[in-house]
């Protein structure tokens, strides 16, 4: 029996100056399942992720999760009630230490007033793999590093769903292989990931499920291999003939 839909999109539209960014997109994502969204640059991705996370506001149609509507509530409201996310470029407190970063992402989270909070933090470093560096001011780490260090503040917070925006963007190959290792192992601790990556060889590796979007629109939806074999994909996006 199939999971049921944790998000769903109901003909959801925005438009900023009349560029239609995301135009009447539906479309609803399991439990547990790793998703990957793709598209050229002006897609609409980013701004699905902003819908998705409380940034934007949709002019038209409803997001659910778990249920519940979602889509007129502000960004910390969506943060308790489950979905986590990171950003295309890094945001950390680079003033703070990376355990201080961890504290103040706890200090958001539906559990915050729960005790065991420096438990939740070891553990969110273990997982990113970046418990050496807990006490090393945030600012100072490579720009890999910072990565991971947003991802810690994102699990700190016990999301159901984490949205993923250009997880490997700007870091080397064996970052990039790390990263993927990480993503597969909260996928098997049941995590429903959205991950938004123009490294495709990486998307199709880690992704049991595969959106494309263009100007706005979901213009196919499917494995990795059909994805790959999808005509229109390739004339948009991968640049086939």
């Amino acid at each position: 029996m199939a999971a049921p839909a944790l998000l769903e999109l109901d003909r959801v539209s925005r438009t900023f100056g009349g560029i239609h960014a995301v135009q009447d997109v539906t479309l609803a994502l399991r439990a547990g399942v790793t998703t990957g969204l793709i598209g050229p640059n002006g897609a609409g991705k980013t701004t699905l992720f902003n819908l998705l996370s409380g940034l934007e506001r949709p002019d038209t149609g409803e997001i659910r999760f778990g249920g519940r509507r979602i889509d007129r509530l502000t960004p910390n409201r969506i943060a308790r009630l489950g979905i986590g996310r990171t950003f295309q470029s890094v945001r950390v407190f680079g003033a703070l230490t990376v355990r201080e970063n961890l504290e103040v992402a706890d200090l958001s989270a539906a559990h915050a007033a729960e005790p065991g909070r420096e438990g939740r933090i070891d553990a969110a470093l273990e997982v990113v793999d970046i418990t050496a560096h807990a006490d090393a001011v945030a600012g100072r780490l490579s720009y890999g590093q910072r990565k991971l260090v947003e991802m810690a503040m994102v699990l700190v917070q016990s999301p159901r769903m984490i949205l993923l925006d250009e997880p490997v963007a700007g870091v080397n190959p064996v970052l990039t292989d790390r990263i993927g290792e990480i993503l597969e192992g909260l996928a098997r601790r049941g995590h429903t990931l959205l991950i938004v990556e123009h490294n495709v060889p990486f998307v199709t590796r880690l992704c049991q499920r595969i959106i494309v979007m263009a100007n706005g629109r979901l213009l196919a939806d499917g494995s990795a291999e059909a994805i790959q074999a999808d005509p229109r994909v390739l004339e948009v996006f991968l640049g086939g003939r």
